[in-house]
């Protein structure tokens, strides 16, 4: 009863942005240009605008890198739990902004066209061939609930179906409502999450090589969390693919 309602509701939403679309033309929210027909919130010339991070990166973790080596110095200094980490693109401000309007501003038309984003990732990274499905990194109920949706599980959706992978969005579970790891160093990250995750069915995720997305990476520690909690339900290897990379306070390239 209440997914038919959730339904209905998200329904009437859709008509009415597209009648406002139609009442009051839009405009991208980056540049400011009227938006074309079909395009949602970003126009085509900032998507096409966006930075890439490319080599030399960190093998480990995903950070652009000044010049060839591997791995970084927060690489160096702690044990990462994930096998590896990739991020479309340096958390600059235009990217932020994306993130942002889809994780704060209910822009929830842009989870297609970041799931295409890491789409591209994963074409250009052979480590990624052997993996078999996707996972998201979970909300709280409480905050899933206020939200209204996870902006990670809309983009791990479409990118499940994007690459052509089996989506695991139930499987991880988050068992405690963590403050935002927003303005904490690097140990205070680490203990904020610490435990702060579980698995539901250990049983699809056993023997399984699994990628975790997320929607910025900064420090590893929720992802680190959460792979620690695959880890220990027997997945055979976590990987994790977010939309940004930013690096974490202290830490240079």
């Amino acid at each position: 009863m209440w997914s038919g309602h959730r339904f209905a509701v998200d329904r009437i939403g859709t008509l009415l942005g597209d009648l406002l679309d139609f009442i009051y033309p839009p405009f991208c929210a980056l540049c400011g240009c009227r938006l074309s027909t079909g395009e949602r919130s970003v126009c085509r010339d900032c998507w096409r605008s966006l930075a890439v991070i490319e080599a030399p990166f960190c093998r480990r973790c995903g950070l652009p890198l000044n010049s060839a080596g591997s791995p970084c110095p927060a690489c160096r200094s702690r044990r990462r739990l994930f096998s590896f980490a990739r991020s479309f693109g340096p958390f600059d401000e235009r990217l932020q902004q994306i993130v942002h309007l889809l994780k704060y501003r209910h822009r929830k038309s842009l989870a297609e066209p970041l799931a295409r984003l890491l789409a591209s990732v994963i074409e250009r990274d052979r480590r990624f061939d052997n993996m078999e499905a996707v996972v998201p990194v979970p909300l709280h109920s409480v905050k899933a609930r206020t939200r209204g949706y996870n902006q990670s599980e809309l983009i791990a959706s479409y990118l499940a179906r994007e690459v052509g992978l089996r989506l695991l969005k139930k499987s991880l579970r988050r068992t405690r409502n963590t403050p935002s790891q927003s303005g904490l160093g690097s140990a205070q990250r680490e203990i904020n999450v610490r435990g702060a995750f579980a698995v539901r069915n250990p049983e699809t995720i056993s023997g399984k090589r699994l990628i975790l997305v997320d929607d910025v990476l900064t420090t590893g520690a929720t992802v680190d969390a959460c792979v620690q909690a695959l880890l220990q339900a027997d997945a055979n290897e976590v990987c994790v693919l977010t939309v940004a990379r930013t690096p974490e306070p202290g830490i240079s390239p």
